[in-house]
């Protein structure tokens, strides 16, 4: 009998594809005044590419053994010097033996398999079938593992056959004894055919071996049976997370898990270094490369070239780039192909396939691989946010993967005191299990506080750490010097503010976006711009693009914002006006003024006003961290604020022994002994999320009337089966630009619509809500208040 991995996939009609074409062509028509040039060739390959779809042979069972041998065997050769050849020998035979159990008779009649008889194919549709995980679990004994290679131990059986037991996240409410009935009807004789051996027995012991069951009433992990738990957990991360990297990489058609490997050519580090050729290295950028083989920790001030350093860090290693914001991660990941015209760079966050679209070449490869591949973690080096990679810390089933592939990569993290305490405290657990596993990891920051210090320290990480503070303060100008008002910004300062956006560039930043409204509403003026987080995505897009040019250009006048441009925008203005904040966010604003130390102020260029909104309870700051912040800044008013001093208030501010009992810190220790706790079947993998943001999307009434046939068309179009998805992720990139994300603190907004846009339908298709909030904004100008809404939702939630 032959046997199937997969079932064959069906085929469309040349009626359904003829359909599909109409379809395809009917929106092109209806929404021709919506589409550029580059989203009807979008369309256009999609409607190409139903004339080439072309059947497929059906994939056998040996045949996916051998490509998934074949593609880690491949890695290996590329990335072998990263492995134990006990950790390669472990991962190659769970890929041998992963799907044996879809040999049983119930899942090849589910894979239409022509040899199985009708009895057999009834039984399929109405008995429930024990996943194939599980029965190639229990068909290895222990003995026989230890035969397989003299580098195994009786400790590595455990997290070896829990890899393959829950290659797929199946729940399990299976006993022996079912498990060896079941093997029995459907399942023995079946496998000792494809095997070419006898299999006279099933080892249902083994289930009492697995390090966890996924079943709500099965005992916490078997922790306390382990001397050295940590490493036979890790041990399973690797196991699991390989395999499954294998196996996703053949099952989507592709031969190689990693792409465009650059560890002997280090393209992207010659380019870096080819465009430093004609400056010195900076102290930063020498000290990483002489430390690329260690984990680093490396605090130097704005504009010492910290990116750069960090990417000759990487030195062709498989690298991974992280930054707290979408719009940050964007920018990075521009340079890098632009700058130093490395295309081999993905990209990973949550609206990274609105970006993949904006950069289609018909000459490229398709849209929707080069997203695949960013998902895979495929490229040689990917720029992301945390929370596309941290998620293994709460050891949900599924998340394995990315544990598994820090193994062998360099993880730059950027702008790190930008997180909550939650976001830290994931990061520093996780770190300390890459470390552990064989990983290295540079922090790159302007500063670093004691907290992280002290929570690293209390995780066991081990670094170099390297301060160039003093040393790059030596090459530029001193560029603050620091006024503090105990006063909001008020009229008082309104046309000072104006008579200094004639000839200066002026950087407004407020802790509420009702704050920043209400200054832009005081203040409106020709010259006079606002951005926060609350305009549609397409005008927020617009607006950023519109800073940034502000900046780098000769124009003078005054932007009003929030702290979303503290990490996230690479912005230099002249003079800074800023609600106090915390100390971290505090110097990250300052970052935003007199950024390359063009000239050393003789009076106060940072105005800091005292005014406590967005403080205490439920807002954006601490009253605690905000007061120590306020105290000790005040003892550098009036004076040359240096980098030195700088590192100075930080400490101050983050003194550990005075700030222990502060809900910050507090918070930080309590998600690190979560974590330490956390049982593999308490989260789902959508459940762990890195970080907490409960929010919908909106759209503003005014806004949907006037494009409601973009709506109406697109949500129909959206409805429909079998389009294309490459289209589809354009039609669904075309609403989300017409929307904005809400977030939701206590209760369901009143103004927003319950039920959401095409509700209703039998296939579910976007979570859209209207909302009857003003929206202003002029696309043409730039200008606008963006949504207006009540105080009671007040702060500047940042999503990912």
């Amino acid at each position: 009998m032959e046997y199937y991995a997969k079932s064959k996939k069906r085929q469309l009609s040349q009626g359904e594809k003829d359909k599909l074409k109409e379809d395809l062509e009917k929106i092109k028509e209806k929404l021709q005044d919506e589409f550029d040039e580059t989203e009807i060739n979008i369309i256009n390959h999609t409607i190409d590419d139903f004339g080439k779809d072309l059947e497929e042979k059906q994939k056998t069972l040996k045949e996916h053994e051998e490509e998934i041998v074949r593609c880690a065997e491949a890695f290996f050769k590329q990335y072998g010097a990263y492995f134990s050849d006990r950790e390669k020998l472990l991962i190659l035979e769970a890929c041998k033996r992963h799907d044996w159990g879809k040999a049983n008779l119930l899942f090849q009649a589910l894979m239409f398999n022509p040899e199985v008889d009708e009895e057999t194919k009834l039984d399929s549709r109405k008995l429930e079938q024990i996943p194939h995980g599980f029965l190639s679990a229990v068909t290895l004994s222990k003995s026989e593992f230890l035969k397989l290679s003299e580098e195994f131990s009786e400790e590595d059986f455990s997290p070896f056959i829990t890899a393959i037991y829950y290659h797929h996240d199946r729940e399990d409410d299976y006993d022996g004894e079912k498990i060896r009935e079941y093997g029995r009807k459907y399942y023995m004789q079946q496998v000792s055919e494809y095997l070419n051996k006898d299999i006279s027995k099933l080892y249902c012991s083994n289930i009492y071996k697995l390090l966890f069951r996924n079943n709500l009433y099965s005992s916490k992990i078997v922790e306390y049976q382990y001397e050295n738990w940590s490493k036979i957990w890790n041990e399973y991360l690797l196991i699991k997370g390989m395999l499954n990297k294998f196996d996703y990489t053949v099952s989507a058609g592709y031969e190689e898990a990693e792409i465009a490997v650059d560890l002997h050519e280090k393209k992207l580090k010659n380019s870096v270094e080819k465009c430093l050729e004609k400056y010195e290295l900076k102290p930063a950028q020498q000290f990483m490369m002489e430390h690329k083989d260690e984990s680093l920790v490396v605090v130097a001030p704005t504009g010492s070239g910290k990116t750069e350093a960090a990417l000759l860090w990487l030195n062709g290693e498989k690298g991974f780039y992280t930054l707290p914001l979408k719009v940050s991660s964007n920018a990075i990941y521009n340079r890098v192909k632009e700058k130093y015209s490395y295309e081999d760079v993905a990209l990973l966050h949550s609206d990274s396939m609105a970006k993949y679209l904006k950069e289609y070449k018909q000459e490229e490869a398709g849209i929707c691989e080069k997203y695949d591949r960013a998902k895979m973690l495929s490229q040689p080096l990917t720029v992301c946010t945390v929370d596309q990679l941290f998620k293994f810390v709460y050891r949900a089933l599924g998340t394995e993967i990315f544990a598994a592939t820090l193994k062998y990569s360099k993880l730059i993290i950027d702008e790190i005191q930008a997180y909550e305490p939650r976001v830290i405290a994931t990061i520093v657990y996780g770190l300390s299990i890459i470390q552990k596993m064989g990983g290295k990891f540079a922090i790159i920051t302007a500063t670093f506080s004691p907290v992280l210090q002290h929570f690293m320290k209390e995780c066991g990480l081990e670094y170099s750490f390297e301060d160039f503070t003093d040393i790059e303060e030596k090459e530029i100008n001193s560029r603050h010097r620091v006024k503090i008002h105990d006063s909001k910004i008020d009229k008082s300062v309104y046309n000072e503010i104006l008579e200094q956006g004639k000839h200066k560039k002026v950087l407004v930043i407020c802790n509420t976006v009702l704050e920043a409204q209400r200054l832009y509403k005081e203040l409106k003026s020709e010259n006079v711009w606002l951005l926060h987080s609350r305009y549609l995505r397409r005008d927020r897009a617009l607006l950023e693009k519109n800073i940034m040019e502000f900046s780098e250009s000769d124009k003078t006048g005054v932007w009003i914002t929030t702290q979303i441009v503290e990490a996230s925008l690479d912005i230099d203005f002249d003079i800074l006006y800023t609600e106090m904040s915390t100390a971290d966010s505090l110097l990250q604003r300052m970052g935003r003024c007199n950024r390359k130390g063009r000239y050393c102020p003789e009076e106060a260029n940072i105005h800091v006003y005292a005014s406590e909104n967005g403080v205490g309870k439920n807002s954006v700051y601490e009253k605690d961290l905000y007061e120590r912040a306020l105290e000790h800044l005040r003892k550098y008013e009036g004076d040359i604020f240096t980098e030195e001093n700088k590192t100075k208030y930080m400490n101050e501010v983050y003194n550990i022994r005075e700030i222990e009992e502060t809900q910050y810190f507090k918070e930080i220790g309590t998600y690190l002994n979560l974590f330490k706790n956390i049982h593999p079947t308490e989260y789902l993998a959508k459940e762990a999320e890195v970080r907490n943001i409960n929010s919908i999307t909106i759209v503003p009434e005014r806004i949907y009337q006037e494009k409601k046939e973009v709506f109406d068309v697109g949500i129909e179009f959206l409805s429909k089966p079998n389009i294309g998805r490459e289209t589809r992720s354009l039609i669904k990139s075309k609403l989300q630009d017409l929307t904005l994300s809400l977030p939701i603190y206590q209760k369901f907004p009143e103004k927003v619509d319950k039920k959401t846009i095409g509700n209703g339908r039998k296939r579910k298709v976007m979570d859209i809500y209207r909302a009857t909030y003003k929206y202003e904004f002029e696309f043409e100008t730039g200008k606008g208040m963006g949504l207006i809404m009540q105080e009671e939702l007040e702060t500047d939630g940042e999503l990912i």
